[in-house]
């Protein structure tokens, strides 16, 4: 949708999960060149909104807090008072019958978002989803009618002050352009087994650096003490979105599971060799100038892997050289 000349409010429902916001700037880069002179604002759960702070096709952030979305009094409370906002325009890029009423509530002129959930009422522009499966992005840009456009790849923006931050803090931690490995997931089966971790970085040298959220700390722990490795350290809960964002930024590369952080450390550019094993390839790759996605089987099958898919490798015969050949081919670009 084009509103070239015209300098109007649009505002854009994000997704409430790390990953799905990272793949939603395309669309929002994409939006902002089709309406150059419209004022862009995000409405977001809290825990997301620094995958959009500092974006230069982002002028406001509404954060909103979980509280604020539970239970039906909570949420006609947040969509009433979004009506001092005065949006002329608003997208919904979740699916949820929460976020449509949301957007009714807000008196957005115009209301856009897929139908599906009873949420028609709700929009003055339901639209059908795409019937074949495509990446999550390009369903997002389906909204504005670009699913079909050249995939701009999404960008997060750190400060100069974030940037210099990050060096003072991995001086600190005494790294220096560590390894980042992001091993956990919050989707079931997703996370890196410690043992085949292990077997990825032994009798090595190299300093590697293990992020996470508060809820896996206990978890970086054991990682740590199953390595065996002192120069392995887990900083899981000890920084915010942001200071991790920024720490990430300054790694040598990435190891990552199927996660919204191995979307983050893609977007920003450093070569990440993302491992797929229950997540859809064709759905959620990660986006960025130096990536690679391992499938793999996830949690190993024994005996019973038919091993039918060529594509497929087994998370336990993934060696430490497979690693390498693949971060040198990345790093290589």
């Amino acid at each position: 949708m084009q509103l070239k000349n015209l300098k109007i409010k649009i505002a854009i429902y994000s997704p409430n999960w790390i990953g799905d916001a990272v793949m939603a700037l395309p669309f929002i880069q994409e939006l902002k060149i089709q309406n150059p002179n419209a004022l862009l604002y995000v409405v977001c759960k809290n825990w997301v909104s620094g995958v959009y702070k500092n974006h230069s096709a982002i002028n406001h952030i509404i954060p909103i807090r979980s509280y604020n979305l539970r239970g039906f009094k909570n949420t006609i409370k947040t969509g009433l008072k979004l009506r001092s906002e005065k949006f002329d325009l608003f997208f919904t890029l979740t699916d949820s019958f929460r976020s449509a009423l949301i957007l009714k509530l807000s008196g957005a002129k115009i209301r856009i978002g897929y139908n599906g959930q009873m949420r028609s009422y709700f929009l003055t522009s339901a639209i059908q989803k795409p019937v074949e499966m495509i990446h999550r992005s390009r369903a997002f840009l389906n909204l504005l009618g670009s699913e079909k456009s050249v995939l701009k790849l999404p960008r997060i923006y750190l400060s100069s002050s974030e940037k210099e931050w990050a060096k003072k803090e991995m001086k600190t931690l005494e790294l220096d352009k560590p390894i980042a490995i992001l091993p956990f997931s919050v989707g079931e089966g997703r996370t890196l087994p410690n043992d085949v971790i292990k077997g990825w970085i032994k009798k090595t040298n190299k300093n590697y650096i293990v992020f996470g959220s508060k809820n896996d700390f206990e978890k970086g722990k054991k990682l740590i003490s199953y390595c065996g490795n002192t120069l392995m350290k887990s900083i899981c809960g000890k920084y915010s979105l942001r200071e991790s964002i920024a720490l990430i930024d300054l790694c040598n590369y990435t190891l990552a599971t199927d996660s919204g952080m191995g979307h983050i450390s893609a977007a920003l550019g450093v070569a990440t060799v993302s491992f797929f094993g229950k997540g859809n390839t064709k759905v959620t790759t990660p986006f960025g100038q130096k990536t690679q996605i391992i499938k793999h089987c996830n949690p190993c099958l024994g005996k019973l892997c038919k091993k039918e898919d060529k594509e497929i490798s087994c998370i336990k015969k993934i060696s430490q050289k497979n690693v390498e050949n693949a971060v040198t081919k990345l790093i290589e670009q």
